[in-house]
């Protein structure tokens, strides 16, 4: 890019160059001719080919030298240029295909921890239902003496889900501060 922008000013030099070393033509003088009548065609302006098949001349040999390198340089660079960006956009959709594969493995790692968690989930639930049974047919005092030994969140979910007399028992047969806890 900063190629291109150094060679601005030397094309535009290169554009310019006829106009500035060629004299500036007069204007011929006018002359009295006769005049066109209204209903005639209007002539058509003069074709802007002269123009373009004109050849630029230089100052020296050294600048058209020059200015036919930077010219040929340019073409040169395009094609390794034209590549480069090719190869960058490759890497861009690999690396894409790289980091959707990735996402895609999160989404299944995400629905197996969940699946775990519920069947953990259930399995707890269940686990307390058994237990809750199992404390019921215990006495009381020896219900509520492991009761309290226990972690207070397994404590709680055994106790809600015994029948509410049994806990209500258990609890009485408790330490009244850890009742008040649970």
């Amino acid at each position: 890019m900063t190629r291109l922008l150094c060679l601005c000013p030397l094309l535009l030099a290169l554009v310019l160059a006829p106009a500035w070393t060629a004299p500036a033509a007069e204007a011929p003088p006018p002359t009295t001719a006769p005049t066109v009548a209204q209903d005639a065609p209007p002539a058509e302006p003069a074709a802007p080919a002269a123009a373009a098949t004109e050849t630029p001349t230089y100052r020296s040999v050294e600048e058209r030298r020059l200015l036919e390198s930077l010219a040929e340089g340019e073409h040169s660079s395009l094609p390794r240029q034209r590549q480069d960006l090719e190869n960058r956009q490759m890497e861009i959709n690999r690396l894409e295909a790289e980091v959707d594969k990735k996402l895609d493995l999160l989404g299944q790692l995400r629905q197996q921890i969940e699946q775990l968690l519920r069947q953990k989930d259930e399995a707890e639930q269940r686990r307390a239902a058994e237990l809750a049974k199992m404390y019921e047919k215990m006495s009381d005092e020896k219900a509520a003496a492991v009761l309290a030994s226990l972690d207070q969140e397994l404590a709680i979910a055994i106790l809600g889900r015994m029948k509410t007399k049994s806990a209500a028992r258990i609890l009485n047969s408790m330490e009244r501060d850890k009742a008040a806890k649970l």
